[in-house]
């Protein structure tokens, strides 16, 4: 499973790469946002390789998939909203915010190897209220640096990495990741909300689905069923008693003696 989630985490952090070069050279990056939920999210990211090596895909992905689910669900709702600065979070708890966001979100990166810029994505367009466009391009920065940074820091640890998987995989997640960011300065901030909103929603629905597909395969299959109950064991049924006979009659009781020979203890005494 480690060696899963870093190898997953680094083709990640390869496209994001790519993205994020495209996303820096066209102004789409915030410094603010790189500073403030960025380098949390990339500490977070090397803390929980550290001290976390994994947490239950079950539950994790679970409430993961039901969290992008409500998000997508919101920003659906909310792109026909007029940007006036409101709905975000009070000036007082945006920079708390950012900072908790991403080193929780970096923990979580890293702890069940998935980059989750699918649930950073959310936070900055409706919570902190950062441009759709710059909230693209400053999510793929830093998912960039929290999935090589737990990549590396499970690798310094003595992971290990899949080359197949990074060669085979690699290449079109890079390909992928440059359009995606060849896309974004082309098409309208409603229209781009609205992507992101279809696309985190789907996200979350299809994760949940796998979950529920995994734990339904796991109780419909036999052989993944529990054994059944065994019948607890009594020796004083069991054991057969080493006198019986071989029928399984017991032998008749021995005579006791009788008579003056066993008034005085028997004979010689």
């Amino acid at each position: 499973p480690v060696a899963a989630a870093a190898t997953n985490l680094g083709v990640s952090g390869l496209g994001a790469a790519a993205g994020a070069w495209r996303h820096v050279r066209d102004g789409r990056v915030s410094a603010h946002v790189l500073l403030l939920m960025g380098v949390p999210s990339v500490a977070g990211s090397v803390l929980a390789v550290l001290f976390f090596v994994s947490v239950p895909p079950l539950w994790s992905h679970l409430a993961i998939g039901a969290m992008l689910l409500a998000s997508g669900v919101a920003l659906l709702r909310g792109r026909d909203a007029p940007d006036d600065g409101t709905g975000g979070l009070p000036a007082r708890w945006v920079l708390p915010a950012e900072i908790a966001f991403g080193l929780v979100l970096g923990a979580m990166a890293a702890a069940t190897g998935l980059m989750l810029g699918t649930m950073r994505l959310p936070v900055l367009i409706r919570l902190l209220k950062v441009d759709p466009k710059v909230a693209v391009g400053s999510n793929m920065v830093v998912g960039c640096l929290t999935a090589f940074a737990a990549a590396a820091t499970a690798w310094a640890r003595g992971g290990v990495l899949d080359p197949l998987a990074l060669l085979v995989v690699g290449p079109p997640t890079v390909l992928g990741s440059l359009l995606g960011a060849r896309l974004t300065g082309r098409i309208s901030k409603r229209a781009l909300t609205g992507l992101v909103g279809w696309a985190v929603a789907a996200s979350g629905l299809i994760m949940v689905g796998q979950v529920g597909q995994r734990e339904a395969r796991r109780f419909f299959s036999p052989a993944d069923r529990p054994p059944p109950a065994a019948t607890p064991f009594d020796p004083a049924e069991e054991t057969p008693d080493p006198r019986e006979d071989a029928d399984g009659t017991p032998p008749e009781p021995h005579a006791e003696p009788q008579g003056p020979a066993a008034a005085e203890g028997g004979p010689g005494q």
